[in-house]
């Protein structure tokens, strides 16, 4: 099981520099949009929960902390957690996609030069892969939740509750 101990905001004294380099930045910017508008709250990031793990197939000797993945969890919303994945090497940084459940693990299992990731949704297991065609994580199944439903019920509540929020124009995904 990852441990997801420290918060990302805060930058306490448990939040490694590696953590919160520039390049992690712009990829965090990255996610917290989707679709063109903002996906998470600012508020959403100062809670989430970090952790690192190499999920690459190549060896990580412990010597290069840059080179460690991030998988941050957002707050816990819909029975589930989104999980963002950040992939770092050598070669840089970037967005590696999402995984949603209960907890993620990883599976001794790897496709396409990554580990594959497996969470429990209501007590039934999932798995995300990495695909080399969008250079993300994807669920291997369909799962109950997708990104873009799960904003739009986010606005209709929004609107309900008397925020200003736009509508937004969606259509059914799974990444």
């Amino acid at each position: 099981m990852l441990a997801f101990n420290n918060k990302y905001l805060v930058f306490d004294n448990r939040t490694d520099p590696f953590q919160r380099a520039d390049d992690v930045g712009y990829v965090i910017s990255e996610f917290l949009w989707f679709k063109g508008r903002p996906f998470y709250p600012v508020s959403a990031l100062a809670q989430a929960r970090i952790s690192e793990f190499n999920l690459a197939a190549r060896e990580y000797n412990g010597s290069n902390e840059d080179n460690l993945d991030l998988i941050f969890r957002m707050p816990r919303s819909e029975g589930g957690h989104y999980f963002e994945i950040i992939l770092r090497s050598d070669e840089g940084t970037a967005y590696g996609g999402w995984a949603w459940g209960e907890e993620l693990s990883y599976l001794d299992r790897f496709v396409n030069g990554y580990r594959v990731l497996a969470a429990y949704i209501e007590g039934h297991p999932v798995t995300f892969e990495y695909s080399a065609r969008w250079h993300r994580y994807r669920p291997t199944s369909d799962l109950p939740i997708s990104k873009s439903v799960f904003r739009i019920e986010q606005e209709v509540r929004g609107v309900r509750n008397g925020s200003n929020v736009a509508p937004v124009v969606s259509t059914s995904i799974q990444g």
